[in-house]
């Protein structure tokens, strides 16, 4: 038995066949089979039933995958705690936050932490719904603050803020009914969306009212397009409130379909990416607001 049968096996299973899992450890399909046929030779066992449309674990396959993924778990946090043990202070930290998310919040956090670590800068992005859980899951960055994740079991999560997201319209339209809305007007004008970097992945609206739906990956454009009275939307409180004191938006209110909606923000790492020392320390600086925040 060695480590790369144990990791073929654990991507049969994560992926659902073998051809994927040979293409996700870019190896031929038929060298995973034969790693797979050893292993089943070996111990005289029959670890998946091929009999189906997809490879199937027998009873004897469950109980084996169930022990090697806890060999697997020991032998990445050795393999991670080598790498940490190692390495040296990372020249930068990538984080990518959701657009929704005030980075106001936690400027204190960053002032605080990197003053004395000048040599490691930040570089930080933006995205929108599953693009931030993309990028971290695909070790794109090394932390994210968003408000969901594609797979839970895979990082480890800790709430830090809520944002409210208010429903607004454009004060010119709004004027140009009389400073009156209703839902059936509302369902006539074009619902502006925001959809991630990751094209066709939110293409499901949350909240669909209207039947006509324009998208942007970008707040600000959202803001504007509203603004020109040429739809209307859900935005950040903290993004909108100025332009409704200064006249230019209006919260819909009074219409029990649309309602504000709030929404948990979270710092996110993966579990199976690598921390460097100060990503790390980061890290817990942002642990630590989370639960001084909820004291």
């Amino acid at each position: 038995m060695t480590l790369e049968q144990l990791l073929t096996l654990e991507n049969i299973v994560k992926y659902g066949s073998f051809k994927s899992a040979a293409e996700a450890m870019h190896k031929s399909q038929p060298s995973l089979t034969m790693a797979i046929k050893k292993l089943e030779d070996e111990y005289d066992i029959l670890i998946f039933d091929r009999s189906g449309y997809r490879p199937k674990l027998t009873s004897n396959g469950e109980t084996f995958y169930k022990k090697a993924q806890k060999v697997l778990d020991s032998f990445k946090d050795l393999e991670q705690l080598g790498q940490e043990l190692g390495a040296g202070y990372e020249p930068e930290i990538k984080i990518c936050t959701d657009a929704i998310f005030p980075i106001s919040k936690i400027s204190h956090i960053f002032a605080s932490f990197f003053e004395p670590y000048i040599t490691t800068s930040l570089v930080l992005s933006t995205d929108v719904l599953t693009g931030v859980s993309y990028k971290l899951e695909n070790h794109e960055v090394d932390i994210a603050l968003a408000s969901n994740v594609i797979n839970e079991a895979e990082v480890e999560k800790i709430k830090i803020a809520e944002i409210k997201m208010i429903p607004v319209i454009g004060n010119k339209l709004l004027k140009s009914r009389n400073n009156e809305v209703d839902l059936d007007f509302l369902k006539q004008l074009p619902q502006i969306v925001v959809e991630s970097s990751q094209r066709g992945k939110d293409k499901q609206v949350k909240g669909a009212i209207s039947e006509n739906h324009w998208f942007t990956t970008d707040f600000s454009m959202k803001q504007q397009l509203i603004m020109s009275g040429l739809g209307w939307g859900n935005l950040p409180e903290h993004q909108v409130e100025g332009q409704i004191e200064l006249g230019n938006l209006s919260e819909v209110k009074g219409i029990a379909e649309i309602q504000p909606l709030t929404v948990p923000m979270y710092a996110i790492r993966s579990k199976t990416k690598f921390m460097g020392p100060n990503t790390k320390n980061l890290w817990n600086y942002l642990v630590n607001f989370a639960l001084e925040s909820e004291s």
